[in-house]
């Protein structure tokens, strides 16, 4: 009760804001829920709040130059607690952006297509693994810089990050991550070539989804990662390869995701296939079959996805969900 009151009273007063400015898009604001219900092969069943963002940031009319965002998000999986995810500044000028604050770095493809647009209802586990602050908060503090040609063809990004992700603050870090991202926007943006790559020198990080949740890893950490996207009005098919090398042990992975639109209906199709360093993980090929009823787009659209492990031609673990998404605004 005590989340949805004080939703509620930051709806209302900032509301109450908009209509006082507005006719100065000084401050803008946005937000969206996906409810979730998911069954699984072992037994499972459940209905969980996935997600439920809220974000505010400049509008058209705060400054020439200047801009910013803060999002919070709440989900079931941590409790229902709203958890602060982007508090960030950005400079713009001509060709140039500089962000700075806590943010995502740049890296990799799908880790920036939003969750609310893409075709399934999860990034896929290498995406989610191989980042570089996969498991440790996704966001990290920093500055990074942007970099494009007059037409957007060629952009590049380099940051600059504490590389230890959010979950914690260190005030004695010795280290820096450095990051790299350059794309290429080819045959008239309908085809997109691109790298990522990270160096960091890891001091006791837990690197969940690479290695056993008892391990802490330091050492040198290095990351790299290539992607290729090819995208029409209706369809699309992007796929990626993202690797890892901590000291000399190595875990890799990579997906491809192809999706078709017919009028409200999207079908989507992936495959992925993931090896970490984990003994008693079953890296059998994954794959999820999808289906979309985009009643107004990604403002409100019902989606369901089946997925399942492919071990020796047999299918195993199976699990099922099907997800409403709604925005507020």
């Amino acid at each position: 009760m005590r989340v949805i009151f004080f939703l509620l009273l930051f709806l209302f007063n900032f509301s109450s804001y908009a209509q006082l400015a507005e006719k100065k898009q000084v401050v803008d604001w946005n937000g969206y829920a996906q409810i979730r219900y998911s069954s699984g092969s072992n037994g499972s069943n459940s209905f969980a709040m996935r997600r439920m963002k809220l974000w505010i940031h400049s509008g058209s009319d705060f400054q020439a130059n200047w801009g910013f965002k803060v999002q919070t998000t709440l989900t079931s999986f941590q409790n229902e607690k709203f958890t602060l995810q982007d508090a960030f500044a950005f400079y713009k000028m001509d060709n140039l952006k500089i962000t700075f604050g806590q943010f995502v770095p740049n890296y990799s493809m799908q880790r920036f297509q939003h969750d609310y647009h893409i075709p399934l209802m999860e990034r896929t586990h290498v995406i989610n693994a191989l980042i570089p602050n996969g498991t440790l908060g996704v966001r990290d503090i920093g500055i990074e810089g942007n970099i494009h040609n007059g037409n957007k063809n060629i952009e590049s990004w380099l940051g600059l990050f504490n590389g230890y992700g959010t979950k914690e603050y260190r005030s004695d870090n010795k280290s820096i991550m450095i990051t790299n991202k350059t794309v290429f926007h080819l045959l008239n943006k309908h085809f997109d070539l691109g790298y990522s790559a990270m160096y960091r020198k890891a001091s006791q990080l837990q690197l969940l989804k690479i290695l056993p949740d008892s391990l802490r890893f330091s050492g040198n950490d290095f990351r790299y990662n290539l992607f290729a996207k090819y995208n029409l009005k209706s369809f699309q098919i992007q796929t990626e390869y993202l690797y890892a090398r901590l000291n000399r042990a190595i875990a890799d992975g990579y997906y491809i995701l192809a999706s078709l639109k017919v009028r409200k209906s999207q079908f989507s199709i992936s495959w992925e296939k993931y090896s970490d360093l984990i003994k008693n993980t079953d890296d059998s090929p994954l794959i999820h079959l999808g289906y979309n009823y985009l009643i107004n787009k990604d403002k409100l659209k019902l989606m369901f996805d089946n997925g399942f492990k492919l071990s020796h031609v047999v299918a195993n673990n199976y699990f099922a969900s099907i997800q409403m998404q709604i925005f507020f605004q």
